[in-house]
């Protein structure tokens, strides 16, 4: 895979704080607030080539709203799903997020921001029919994207079944749901699937789940965007688990 332009204030400090191979960074001369200045001193410490120069030629790179920052970075590698599972095994408490369908990029940084703040484990997501992790989505996870073990299976529903063998509740979150989240105990391992906006869990995989729960809601309007409903759920989950 080629090498990526990742670009924002925020995402490229994080790439450099969280050891990514950073080969290059352009940052806007004359920018002298708190993060741009983290982006120098880190930079320099770790021997990446900086250079400063105009806005001008940093729209040249990245045509985005880039805040004046930009980088080249390695690509971001998934993590294999047995690697993943390894990798948490000794953990007493083990909350992982399978997101079925989740094609908004926007959506799905802001779902990696929620997930490094409340502690999950790892993102499981499958092959096709899913947002990809590329530079847009490291700008809306705000540089959190790496920082999360994330997965790419083949088939989700095999990834549940290998999941449930090792003693996981499967957890689905349906709007349509009798089942208030607010009021369910959860298993110290813990899986939470999130479907997408328009349709929701797939029902082959809807079928395999071991608790459907919903969020309730008051007013005219009956749902939430997958990433707030997605917040909302990981910390009623890791209250309960905590």
């Amino acid at each position: 895979m080629d090498n990526i332009i990742i670009y924002g204030i925020r995402p490229v400090l994080e790439a450099i704080k969280a050891d990514v191979e950073v080969h290059k960074i352009w940052l806007m001369k004359g920018k002298r607030q708190f993060l741009f200045k983290e982006v120098e001193k880190h930079a320099l410490k770790k021997n990446i080539e900086l250079i400063l120069t105009s806005n001008k030629k940093i729209d040249k790179i990245s045509k985005k709203n880039h805040q004046g920052a930009a980088a080249l970075i390695s690509p971001i590698k998934y993590l294999k799903f047995e690697s993943l599972l390894q990798k948490n095994a000794k953990k007493k408490k083990q909350l992982y997020l399978l997101l079925d369908g989740i094609t908004d990029v926007r959506n799905f940084g802001a779902i990696f921001r929620n997930s490094l703040a409340t502690g999950v484990n790892g993102i499981i997501v499958p092959e096709s029919n899913s947002a990809n992790i590329n530079p847009d989505t490291v700008k809306a996870s705000a540089g959190a994207i790496f920082y999360i073990s994330t997965s790419k299976v083949k088939h989700l529903n095999d990834a549940i079944y290998e999941l449930k063998s090792r003693k996981f509740e499967i957890i689905g979150l349906e709007e349509k749901s009798g089942l208030n989240i607010f009021d369910e105990k959860f298993n110290d391992r813990t899986v939470l699937i999130l479907g997408s906006e328009g349709k929701g869990i797939n029902k082959s995989t809807s079928s395999l789940v071991d608790k459907k729960i919903s969020i309730p809601m008051k007013g005219e309007i009956d749902s939430l965007n997958v990433s707030v409903a997605c917040g909302i759920s990981l910390y009623q989950i890791k209250r309960e688990l905590s």
